[in-house]
């Protein structure tokens, strides 16, 4: 197969790849059957969600209570609470986070305001609820509880929050939130003590509950959704439009997510412990919901329950590694991320030592480019060969252009001749492709690269506001074009030479952290395959 060919069948296939995501995210579907193209509230009532009809029968049975949904609507107080990491508020009613700020993420460079990700917009809506069961002995998320506090700064290494409910029969719940310094884990248990004259089967849960939010555009489709992780090893992304068709299921350990682009909560249950997972639209609502095992609490005595954790934060590889199994796959690496997994720790590792993630992302591409070096050879030197043979193949074609079976035959010998094989480049080119994709994920999904310099450039993830990067890439694709032998064909000669252009246009778009990947590795690649025309044209 002709080197050109397979550089064109690249170029389309990529094209495809980015087209086809973008197309998957603008046509979901929520639960009704309508489009997901952003934030979609239109049949929402934003002062009301009607009870949680895809919990686990347990928590069904408590009554009909409104959800808070915005700082307008929510019956209570609510607290603030500032550790070293985060900012929360927390509602007095029912102890739901009801906002959530990441004080070490700018919504945007330079700005003073910090990146969101709970939130009580009625448009926006994402919180974390929790409570007891059952409801009508214990505190759910819609129980109004008491604080000592409106406000709770963390001083030293750990802060303690807690929030106080007594019950008809002199039960006293202590619902307590734990923070520690330098984590976004917050720990909630429960200290409940039976004042009651009979045994109580007390039931923990914690729930995240948001409206649908669609990230994605043309050329960073992202997922967000729910995911979930089971005792099996098992990852599942739980696309919005597909929550209604969740079983409950039951899991040793596990946990339950809402991921969006660099950043996500998760719902983490004590490991040794089999838990209720659940995932329902309710009014507009999509929930996830874990249910903890029960616990027997004789008349008259005290137990500690619940012990379950939330991480509110960034997909930050070093913090997320080693906090639950399989907590990595939130950062979406898509089908292969058995690939970008290890180029993800590589490029890891290599910034632990150079200090920019600019530099790293170019030395990566140098290792790249030298674990593929032989295989680059032969497709490298099949396009040299292919190049010298230009001129007789042009004869071959202008003698017997009208006799095809001719002129294949002719062409043949002279490929045997010469001792060239037009398909040798074919098979190298093919194996890097999963390495591109793989690494275009992963550069992606670095939340590392938000707002990172590098250079003149002041984001690696946003785009190059200047085009320098991109305008680079598409002059460096136009050489490479130039060292590679002219299609036969006019049409697709014409279709190639479009293609940096074309490619350029699209990474206007892209990251700038991809883009400074792509245009090392087409220097690099220019430098190895003028080397090796030069050697071969003498």
């Amino acid at each position: 197969m002709n080197n050109q060919k397979i550089f064109l069948i690249i170029a389309i296939l990529l094209s495809i790849f980015l087209l086809n995501e973008q197309w998957d995210r603008q046509h979901a579907v929520d639960a009704n059957g309508n489009l997901i193209y952003q934030a979609d509230t239109k049949n929402t009532d934003t002062a009301s969600i009607s009870k949680d009809a895809n919990v686990p029968s347990a928590i069904r049975t408590q009554p009909t209570a409104n959800v808070p949904t915005s700082k307008q609507t929510h019956s209570g107080e609510s607290i603030t609470v500032n550790t070293d990491l985060l900012t929360l508020e927390i509602s007095q009613k029912g102890g739901t986070i009801i906002n959530a700020w990441l004080d070490d993420y700018p919504i945007e460079l330079g700005s003073i305001a910090n990146f969101q990700l709970l939130s009580d917009s009625p448009n926006e809506l994402f919180q974390a609820q929790s409570g007891l069961l059952p409801s009508e002995q214990m505190p759910t998320h819609h129980s109004s509880f008491s604080a000592a506090q409106a406000h709770y700064q963390m001083q030293g290494d750990a802060l303690v929050v807690p929030l106080t409910w007594t019950g008809e029969n002199g039960t006293i719940v202590t619902k307590n939130y734990r923070f520690t310094k330098d984590s976004y884990i917050v720990n909630i248990d429960y200290q409940v003590t039976n004042n009651s004259n009979d045994p109580l089967d007390v039931t923990s849960y914690t729930q995240l509950v948001r409206t649908a939010l669609d990230q994605s555009n043309m050329m960073m489709p992202t997922y967000t959704g729910g995911a979930k992780y089971d005792d099996q090893e098992v990852f599942e992304k739980i696309e919005f439009d597909e929550f209604n068709e969740q079983p409950e299921t039951t899991s040793k350990g596990g946990w339950l997510a809402m991921i969006q682009h660099y950043f996500f909560v998760a719902m983490i249950p004590e490991a040794q412990k089999v838990h209720n997972y659940s995932a329902k639209v309710n009014n507009g609502k999509y929930l996830l919901t874990i249910v903890n095992p029960a616990q027997k609490i004789a008349p008259g005595a005290s137990a500690t329950l619940g012990k379950n954790a939330l991480y509110i934060g960034p997909k930050e590889q070093s913090r997320i590694d080693n906090l639950a199994p399989g907590l990595d796959k939130t950062v979406d690496y898509g089908i292969l991320f058995i690939v970008a997994k290890p180029l993800s720790e590589l490029l890891h590792w290599i910034y632990e030592y150079v200090g920019s993630w600019g530099y790293a992302i170019i030395i990566l591409t140098i290792l790249i480019k030298l674990a593929f070096y032989k295989l680059s050879e032969k497709s490298y030197r099949s396009m040299a060969g292919m190049r010298k043979l230009s001129p007789r193949l042009a004869k071959l074609k202008e003698t017997y252009g009208d006799d095809k079976e001719k002129m294949g035959q002719k062409t043949m010998e002279l490929y045997r001749k010469e001792k060239i094989n037009p398909a040798a480049g074919c098979l190298p080119i093919l194996v890097q492709i999963p390495v591109f994709i793989a690494l275009y994920w992963v550069l992606l999904e670095m939340v590392e690269l938000r707002q990172t310099p590098f250079w003149y450039l002041l984001d690696l993830a946003a785009p190059d506001p200047f085009y320098i990067l991109p305008l680079i890439m598409g002059a460096s694709m136009f050489v490479q074009q130039k060292l590679n032998p002219p299609p036969p064909d006019p049409m697709q000669a014409k279709i190639m030479m479009s293609l940096p252009f074309i490619f350029t246009i699209f990474f206007i778009w892209f990251p700038s952290g991809l883009v400074l990947y792509w245009v090392a590795n087409n220097i690099l690649s220019i430098a190895q395959q003028w080397f090796i025309n030069k050697r071969i044209n003498g």
